[in-house]
């Protein structure tokens, strides 16, 4: 193990060691808490402000830094995030809980960014020597591997999630996707293909209709997801989201903006299914109800689907050649997500326009 390695490998576990109480740390952190707000909200000089406030009244110091790690990494700022990260584990001084964690994977995904792999993996393997069954650690892990071009220590890496989490079908799902990105599409279908003829008698069908569409069987994957969406009890955005997709993979536009229409006249609050039928109608080639679509998402505030419902209406302006509106909501864009390169890209097009 590398020096960098043993390094974080010590603050994990230092992280072990039960303190006393009044070891001294401050656990006041009002202004941190605000930065993290103004972080979600995209609002960064504020978050550098209260950050700065918080720092000058002595909140907490392990807290602190893990936010201004946050605030470098939304930025693209991953060096500066990567020092903050580790001065944040240095501080910790009780039982490790899930935020020091979840501090160690902010890390990890720093060095990941950064194309820094061995030092990513160094931090997995770290977090493995604590929590040996850590299905998401041993997931990640392999993804470093793979980028890091070990393939047969990140096949290793995904069997063993896998094997810590049975009927985890999106696992295996996402795994699938990282090992056919990689070029090994094969071996990800073959993951799949286990899945459907295993025979687990629990396995839903809307679990049978997202295998079914990852291995390209779209005729199976409209029929379980179709007997899916008619379930009582089922969840039915995710089925519908999918459902909606099997028909665009056919050339089956009206079916699929059908689907997504008719979900959400009874069920409006799904941004990510607003941003579907946005991408679906510009292939149709409804710019004008695309942009409407994006609006109806972007009005639900959900940060997790902003960033693609903004920039995905910027394209549908620009399909229908509004440039002024597509430039204008760019410059938000570029504000709210600066560390977004190809946007970079897009802008300078855009100011040709």
């Amino acid at each position: 193990m590398t020096d960098h390695g043993k390094r974080v490998a010590a603050m994990l576990m230092t992280m072990g060691v039960i303190c006393a109480c009044g070891c001294g740390s401050n656990y006041r952190h009002g202004n941190v808490d605000s930065a993290l707000t103004h972080i979600e909200n995209f609002e960064y000089a504020e978050a550098e402000e209260s950050l700065n406030n918080a720092e000058k009244q002595g909140e907490d110091e392990r807290l602190l830094c893990r936010a201004r790690g946050i605030l470098y990494r939304t930025l693209g700022q991953y060096d500066l995030a990567i020092d903050e990260f580790l001065k944040s584990l240095a501080a910790t001084d009780g039982i490790p809980n899930d935020m020091d964690y979840d501090t160690n994977f902010y890390l990890a995904d720093a060095y990941i960014k950064l194309g820094r792999y061995p030092e990513a993996i160094e931090v997995y393997d770290a977090i493995l020597d604590i929590r040996k069954k850590d299905k998401d650690a041993f997931y990640m892990r392999g993804i470093a591997r793979l980028k890091n071009e070990d393939h047969d220590g990140a096949y290793s890496d995904f069997s063993k999630a896998m094997s810590l989490s049975q009927r985890d079908y999106d696992l295996r799902i996402m795994i699938y996707k990282a090992l056919s990105e990689a070029g090994y599409e094969d071996e990800g279908k073959a993951i799949l293909e286990a899945c459907l003829s295993d025979g687990d008698q629990n396995m839903t069908n809307y679990e049978k209709g997202q295998i079914s569409y990852y291995l390209g069987n779209n005729a199976d994957a409209q029929s379980y997801l179709e007997l899916a969406r008619n379930e009582r009890d089922s969840q039915k955005a995710p089925v519908v989201l999918l459902l909606g997709q099997t028909g665009e993979r056919q050339g089956d536009y009206n079916y699929a903006v059908s689907v997504y229409k008719t979900f959400l006249a009874e069920d409006p609050n799904h941004p990510d299914i607003y941003n579907q039928l946005g991408l679906c109608q510009i292939r149709m080639g409804d710019y004008d109800g695309a942009v409407s679509s994006f609006e109806e998402g972007l009005a639900l505030n959900d940060t997790a689907y902003y960033q693609a419902l903004l920039l995905n209406e910027i394209t549908a302006y620009e399909y229908a050649g509004n440039f002024t509106q597509a430039k204008a909501l760019m410059e938000k864009y570029r504000k709210a997500y600066p560390d977004d390169k190809d946007a970079e890209r897009e802008e300078i097009f855009l100011s040709t326009r």
